[in-house]
C-alpha cells in the first residue's frame, strides 16, 4: 500500500529533527517499508514522503522516532492510471446495472 506522509517541524527544531533522521537511517528501515522518494520544502520545516509499506505497522515502526518533534499527516494513496482504471471499472458496472433497471 502507498502512503503520503506529510512531516512538519518547527524551524528551530531543524536540527533535533535532522539527527534523529540520521539516527534513525542509520537503523535502518524495517522490512515491509520502502521510501519510494521523499521532498524537502524549500522553505524548510516540512518533508514529504512517499512509502510502499506491507502495513501500518511497518510505518508506525519506522516514524515512531520522531513523534515528539513533528506533526505527521498520512494518507493512504492510489497512483493515478491504477485509479483510472477502478474509476472506469466502477463506471462500467454502474451502466450495467443501469441498464437492467431500464428493460
Amino acid at each position: 500500500m502507498l502512503l503520503l506522509d506529510i512531516t512538519t517541524f518547527e524551524l528551530e527544531n531543524s536540527v533535533k529533527v535532522f539527527k534523529r533522521w540520521e539516527q534513525v537511517e542509520g537503523e535502518g528501515s524495517p522490512e515491509g517499508l520502502k521510501v519510494i522518494n521523499q521532498w524537502f520544502d524549500a522553505g524548510g520545516g516540512r518533508i514529504i514522503t512517499v512509502y510502499d509499506v506491507e502495513s501500518i505497522k511497518d510505518y508506525v515502526a519506522h516514524n515512531f522516532s520522531f513523534t515528539d518533534l513533528c506533526h505527521v499527516e498520512v494518507f493512504p494513496v492510489v497512483g493515478a492510471e491504477e485509479f483510472k482504471n477502478f474509476v472506469f471499472k466502477c463506471m462500467e458496472s454502474l451502466n450495467a446495472k443501469k441498464s437492467l433497471c431500464e428493460t
